[in-house]
This record gives C-alpha cells, sequence and structure tokens, in this order.
C-alpha cells in the first residue's frame, strides 16, 4: 500500500480565464489538473480520470454545476471524490438541497490565490481514505450538518414564525394519509406547521417557484419530483436518492414535518411495491426521531389493497368524504 501517487483535481468552468488559473494554482500546489470547460465534459472526464477532487462551477451554460453534481451522486461517484462549489452567488439557498452531504465546501468568487490553495490543500491532505465499504462512520461533514442543526441554533430554510395560534395540531412521530383529489388540506397544513417554529421539507410535483408563490414559502426547502434538469429537482426513478435525502432531513432537524406530494406520480415511475417501501422507511424515521410526516394522496389512482396497504400505521384525514370536519386536527 505504500505507493505514492500525485492526487488529481478536476477543475470545472466555463470561463477559459479562470480555467487556466485555477489549473496553475492547483499545479503549484503539487497536484495533477485536470480541466473540463462545461457540465457534460465534467461528467466524462469524472468518470475517466476519477479525481480526488472536483472544483465544480455553478453557472455553466449547458448543465449547471448542481445537475452535473446530482448526476455524479447518482453514478455514486460522489462515495470516492471529494467536491467543492465554485460560486458567484451570495446565497445558495435551496439549491443545495438533497447535495448536502456530497459537497465538502465552496469557495465564492472572486477569490483569492491564497484562499483556493488552502481550501484545496485542506480537503485533499485531510482526505479519508475509504478501502472497506464496512469502515464504520466514515463520513463527510458537509452542508447538511450545518443546514440542519438542532433547536439552540437557527437553522436554515425556517419561515418567519407566525403570532396567531397554530390550527392544525399534528401530533410528534405520526404519519398522516391526507384523501384529496388535490393537494390543498396537505398544504394548509403544512404551511401552518412551517410558520410556528417547525422546520419543513416539501416534496412535490409541482414547480417550486408556483408552490412558494401560492402558499407564501419563502426559505422552506423544496424538492420538485421532475425528469427535467435542474438545480432542486428529483428525478422520480431515483426513488432511493429521494428517501435518503428525507431521512437525513429528519434525523438532522428532529422536530420536524416533511410533506410529500407525488407519491403517484412516484408509482407510475418506479412501482407500488417500491414506493411502498420507501414510505415505510420514512415512515419509520419519522416515529423514531418524533418528526410529522404528510401525505397527499389522491385514491381514484390506487386500488383497494394498495390503498390500504399504504394507510397501515398512519392516520387518516379524508377529505374527499362528506364526514369532513372543519375543525383542528387532534
Amino acid at each position: 500500500m505504500g505507493v505514492v501517487q500525485i492526487k488529481k483535481v478536476l477543475v470545472v468552468d466555463d470561463n477559459p480565464d479562470v480555467l487556466a488559473i485555477v489549473s496553475e494554482l492547483v499545479a503549484a500546489s503539487g497536484y495533477q489538473a485536470v480541466t473540463a470547460s462545461g457540465g457534460k465534459e465534467a461528467i466524462e472526464k469524472a468518470k475517466s480520470e476519477l479525481p480526488n477532487l472536483i472544483l465544480l462551477d455553478i453557472n455553466m451554460p449547458d448543465i449547471d454545476g448542481w445537475s452535473v453534481l446530482r448526476n455524479l451522486k447518482e453514478e455514486g461517484l460522489t462515495n470516492k471524490i471529494k467536491v467543492m462549489m465554485l460560486t458567484a452567488y451570495t446565497d445558495i439557498g435551496t439549491d443545495i438541497f438533497g447535495l448536502q452531504d456530497v459537497v465538502s465546501g465552496y469557495v465564492r468568487k472572486p477569490f483569492s490565490n491564497t484562499e483556493l490553495s488552502e481550501k484545496i490543500k485542506e480537503l485533499l491532505e485531510t482526505e479519508e481514505v475509504i478501502i472497506q465499504p464496512s469502515t464504520p462512520e466514515v463520513k463527510k461533514k458537509g452542508f447538511l450538518d450545518k443546514l440542519f442543526v438542532k433547536k439552540k441554533e437557527t437553522p436554515g430554510g425556517m419561515e418567519k414564525a407566525q403570532k396567531t395560534a397554530m390550527k392544525f395540531e399534528l401530533r410528534k412521530g405520526y404519519g398522516y394519509i391526507i384523501k384529496e383529489t388535490k393537494p390543498e388540506r396537505s398544504f394548509e397544513i403544512f404551511v401552518d406547521q412551517v410558520t410556528h417554529n417547525i422546520q419543513g421539507l416539501c416534496i412535490t410535483r409541482e414547480h417550486p417557484g408556483i408552490i412558494r408563490k401560492k402558499w407564501a414559502l419563502e426559505k422552506t426547502p423544496i424538492i420538485w419530483l421532475s425528469n427535467q434538469l435542474g438545480r432542486v429537482y428529483v428525478n422520480p426513478t431515483n426513488i432511493g436518492i429521494l428517501s435518503d435525502t428525507i431521512i437525513r432531513f429528519i434525523e438532522k432537524s428532529g422536530d420536524s414535518v416533511v410533506m410529500i406530494d407525488g407519491i403517484e406520480f412516484l408509482i407510475v415511475n418506479n412501482d407500488f411495491e417500491k414506493v411502498l417501501r420507501m414510505v415505510h422507511h420514512i415512515a419509520e424515521a419519522t416515529m423514531e426521531y418524533k418528526c410529522r410526516l404528510i401525505i397527499s394522496v389522491d385514491p381514484r389512482t390506487l386500488d383497494i389493497r394498495q390503498m390500504a396497504l399504504l394507510e397501515r400505521n398512519m392516520e387518516i384525514i379524508d377529505v374527499m368524504s362528506s364526514q369532513i370536519a372543519a375543525k383542528p386536527i387532534r
């Protein structure tokens, strides 16, 4: 094992001047520089070169950095490769959501040579050598640990608290199936929670921009279930990544609420049994970490058996029933 290899850094930026400067800096620091001038090339180089570190620009014309990173995560490459984002943005907001565990840091543009050099050395010289899959608790401390912290600090993604009393009191550790043709009641309950000092995560089929405008959600993380490339999307076929993202949120956030709108879309793109297993895993995490889970379902899209399996160990709120009462949930 005593063979010493020069560590490799993949520099990704569509600006040729930045690419040249950063590559020189990498080489001067004693590492091998590999370059890519766009998102597609970055994915190809990451697969063929298997660098130790990727310096990844966010704003690129073909595929943005978040989509590149998501692709690398889906391919499992980020298990072995560290990634540092290069960004001119002052606030990355929810763009980072779902990728916190695979981002080791970021450098804001414009950056000084000294700053970037120090950060590169810090990441590469303290690199964990993950050889055996069974090595316990070998984890990178990424943005997830900073974004979702316990209540002693003010966590990111929290809406401004309302002074009015909460309308819907959901019990901690419980999951709620809400039967409705459209996720109106689900969002009413969800918004009520996140505007009363509860950290929220929303998974939805609607575009995040529409959701934020309609329900006045400014900071709550929103994951868009979509086949399109984008910063806050999750491809519906990547159900494992979606499940892992939700469970990590629950583990890190403690007193929180998760809303899932789009179960039917997930079933269409996968199969019912796979989605059911995902729901059960999330429900178990909900119970263990005293979270609250809201799942909006249109019962017309499922057969009796599927609906019964989905409802198991869940509280039921039937908006479609004539017996629905306009009173708080207890």
